[in-house]
């Protein structure tokens, strides 16, 4: 895979998926060959069951992850149990999911695993933070869940892969749209130094930002409604910061305000998003602008031209359709391994 030198550069990666079934499993394990034909060191976990060789919804067969040997990976200890090769533990974590506690271990040898690992974004952070400290570790690797993007927010990893399928939907003119929005999304512009520190610790509450800079409480909680939006842009001029979710309702209000041009919303990144692609840029034409404090780099599209039921999207056309769409490297995997 041409970008494999970024994921080496970066340290950490996130595979994250439009929807099930976009071909995200597939593409983990791709990049996982490649690291260890480079002999890279990788660690891996999951942030939903991944693994599994049916998938429990659609009942339908899920590639299976297979791990090389020297591979460190994180899994709950109910699937570590189960697997049926040589590996060691290296460290049962201190916290607990729904699935049980969690081990961190070593594979000796090449074997199937499934993988469950921490599924909040704080546990997350400190998983692919504190890998490399303890472990020989190259790069990590967090299999993202089914359509959450906040694993690939760069509080948790350094880089992204987007996994896009015929799963999601069968019009390839949708798929090359939603997946612009995503890549519009992650590329919004970065905040200045300055600005940014004195607004990464905070993270609950809606705040202001004067001309000059200076931060001022509001003392609204949250912009989830439209006359919460209206009551900080009366108190906090034109310029806000939202840690938190930024909806439909946000940016409705925001660009339906009487100096909707002059507006500048700031958001922690793009994972924050939840708005509807017209919302989002409809705020934008309007002449609205938005500022993200951290930013991740998308590295590549991986498309999967198959559904579970069985329908076939032209593998080239999907490529090349998405490809006029963004200016990164657009791939059927599957393609690429034949």
């Amino acid at each position: 895979m041409p970008f494999t030198d970024q994921i080496i550069r970066y340290g950490s990666l996130s595979v994250v998926g439009l929807g099930k079934n976009t071909g995200k499993t597939e593409c983990l394990r791709y990049v996982m060959e490649r690291l260890n034909q480079m002999q890279k060191v990788t660690a891996v976990t999951s942030v939903g069951i991944d693994g599994e060789g049916v998938d429990r919804v659609t009942a339908t067969p899920k590639p299976e992850i297979f791990l090389e040997k020297g591979m460190y990976f994180t899994t709950v200890a109910s699937y570590y149990t189960s697997k049926r090769f040589r590996a060691e533990i290296c460290e049962v974590l201190p916290y607990t999911t729904v699935l049980g506690k969690m081990v961190t271990a070593r594979a000796l040898e090449k074997g199937k695993m499934i993988l469950a690992g921490p599924s909040d974004t704080s546990l997350l952070q400190n998983w692919v933070r504190e890998m490399p400290q303890k472990y020989p570790v190259d790069v990590c690797l967090v299999d993202g869940a089914i359509s959450r993007l906040s694993p690939a927010s760069p509080a948790v990893t350094e880089s992204m892969i987007l996994a896009v399928g015929a799963a999601y939907s069968l019009n390839m003119k949708t798929l090359a749209e939603r997946t612009r929005f995503i890549f519009d999304t992650v590329h919004l512009p970065v905040a200045g130094g300055s600005l940014r520190k004195k607004l990464e610790n905070i993270t609950r509450g809606i705040r202001g930002i004067t001309a000059k800079g200076e931060i001022t409480d509001p003392g609204v909680e949250s912009a989830l409604l439209p006359a919460q939006v209206r009551e900080v842009l009366e108190k906090c001029e034109n310029r806000i910061y939202v840690p938190g979710a930024v909806s439909n309702a946000l940016l409705k209000t925001l660009a339906g305000g009487k100096e909707a041009g002059k507006t500048e919303l700031y958001i922690r990144d793009f994972s924050r998003i939840f708005a509807e692609p017209r919302v989002f840029y409809s705020f934008l034409r309007e002449g609205g602008r938005i500022f993200q404090l951290f930013s991740t780099r998308l590295l590549a599209v991986c498309v999967n031209p198959v559904s579970p039921q069985g329908y076939n999207l032209n593998s080239v056309e999907l490529v090349d359709r998405i490809q006029r769409e963004v200016d990164i490297p657009v791939y059927d995997i599957k393609k690429m391994e034949g």
